[in-house]
């Protein structure tokens, strides 16, 4: 799934606008470029931001680091947003005044460019993420998860959807004593996870699963999921190197019969992979408690496994 964001970038280099809206286009993020400070401002009065990308040194009234002299106006204008400062050469001095301004990190202009702006760009959306989900009060939380539930039932846009998805399983893990500290779109160079969920329930049941933590994958897809995308989840798992022994695959439109079939043929050293379809899901949804409910769902998946076997 590719990711969303809505992304402000701040250069007064037509080269680099026109790299930014490349890159960044074609990971699915919608990009707004400006190349001065005064037209930044303007549109930092538009909502719904959640990255500024900033280069240190606009040409303009307030000097060589006028990108530094507009940080305290991005936060008050855009306090959701996290910041990113661009320079030519990150000296020690700059950086530190950056970190100390506000940024949630800095970027160099060499020639590794475009690999390592896909992982701060990304990195920083899911921070943004992360903070506004933290954020929700229990209630608020309730009313986040019909809001996301709807949107996933209802959104035509793919990734918007997908990041619905994302987002309301993790709100749902969060809402479960012992797994609030789940993480979503965790990101390396060789893979990528869409929930991670730390196991610190008190609860028995889940501290039998021998499982530091869970992982979670999400399809959003119009057709059923099949065994390749299963096999792929049980690498990712394997890689774990068995701290993980419990994964959750969240299919909205269902599961192959391959899927099914290559489900219940794991050997034992394989790792238990709970399914939900978007019937499960909505169980999930409506629980009052969904603590419960997915223990429910757990012993399914294990008698399935148990029964074929």
């Amino acid at each position: 799934m590719k990711p969303s964001g809505r992304i402000l970038i701040v250069d007064d280099s037509p080269e680099f606008l026109d790299t930014y809206r490349t890159i960044l286009g074609t990971e699915g993020y919608t990009v707004v470029t400006v190349e001065d400070g005064k037209s930044a401002l303007q549109k930092l009065d538009e909502p719904g931001w959640d990255l500024v990308l900033l280069d240190r040194k606009l040409q303009g009234r307030f000097g060589p680091d006028t990108g530094l002299d507009l940080m305290r106006d991005i936060q008050t204008r855009a306090p959701g947003a996290k910041i990113i400062l661009v320079t030519g050469v990150a000296d020690a001095e700059s950086v530190e005044r950056a970190f100390t301004s506000g940024a949630y990190d800095y970027l160099e202009k060499n020639a590794y460019l475009e690999a390592i702006l896909k992982i701060k760009v990304r990195n920083a959306l899911e921070a943004a993420r992360e903070r506004r989900m933290a954020a929700l009060a229990n209630g608020k939380r309730e009313e986040a998860i019909r809001e996301l539930w709807n949107g996933v039932k209802t959104e035509r846009d793919p990734h918007k959807k997908g990041q619905q998805l994302e987002d309301l399983v993790a709100l749902l893990f969060k809402s479960i004593h012992g797994f609030e500290r789940t993480q979503t779109n965790r990101k390396s160079l060789d893979e990528q996870i869409d929930i991670l969920i730390p196991n610190e329930s008190t609860d028995p049941f889940w501290q039998q699963a021998q499982s530091q933590y869970f992982l979670g994958e999400c399809k959003n897809w119009s057709k059923p999921v099949g065994p390749t995308e299963l096999d792929s989840f049980r690498l990712d798992i394997k890689r774990r190197f068995g701290r993980c022994r419990l994964g959750f695959f969240i299919g909205i439109a269902g599961f192959t019969q391959g899927f099914q079939t290559r489900l219940t043929t794991a050997r034992e050293d394989d790792a238990l992979i709970v399914t939900l379809d978007a019937n499960q899901l909505g169980e999930l949804v409506d629980s009052r408690d969904r603590n419960a409910k997915l223990k429910d769902l757990h012993a399914r998946a294990l008698m399935a496994s148990t029964r074929d076997t």
